[in-house]
């Protein structure tokens, strides 16, 4: 039984090369599928400005199936090519990200985005000259022994913060400005 299982096979594999013998005898070769042929025409036309992945979502492949495409075409793409399209994807990444953080929604991504710079960093130079920063971030205390900048006050207000003096009842106070600035409780 085993025998026959084997030869059958062996009849088999000989037919098949034996049918692709005559094909190429006889000049005959595949035609390429005309689905492959559109997808490599539209590979062929946008690989120099788009990435794997935009290419393969516009013609809902995988990016690694516009890999084998591109590399059955010969396509290969310079050291500057790749960077200017990994440069371009990621400007789209943080102009995303950034909408996202002014909107107010949560961040997709691990990047870290800052929506105002100017306003970070007067924060920034606020709390470093001993002002308080609530957990609201746009409202900043001074106390009385905290030197006082009027040109960095001014510059904060204009971007939106609002300087106040630091509230002598500390329960409206969240737990963040607590740690930092214990009140007094002897009066």
């Amino acid at each position: 039984m085993a025998n026959f299982i084997r030869n059958t096979q062996v009849k088999a594999m000989t037919s098949i090369w034996m049918a692709k013998q005559k094909a190429r005898e006889l000049g005959l070769v595949k035609m390429a599928k005309s689905r492959w042929m559109e997808r490599a025409d539209y590979i062929r036309n946008h690989f120099q400005e788009c990435s794997f992945s935009e290419i393969g979502k516009a013609l809902g492949i995988t990016r690694m199936s516009v890999g084998r495409i591109a590399a059955a075409l010969g396509l290969k793409r310079s050291s500057e090519e790749k960077h200017l399209i990994s440069s371009r994807i990621r400007t789209q990444m943080v102009k995303r990200e950034r909408r996202r953080i002014v909107f107010g929604l949560e961040p997709i991504t691990g990047i870290r985005v800052i929506s105002n710079r100017a306003k970070v960093r007067v924060r920034s130079n606020m709390k470093s000259n001993g002002y308080i920063i609530s957990e609201e971030h746009n409202v900043i205390y001074y106390t009385g022994t905290t030197e006082r900048r009027e040109r960095l006050e001014s510059r904060g207000i204009r971007l939106g913060l609002h300087i106040l003096p630091f509230p002598e009842d500390c329960s409206a106070l969240s737990s963040n400005i607590i740690l930092q600035q214990p009140c007094s409780t002897d009066r």
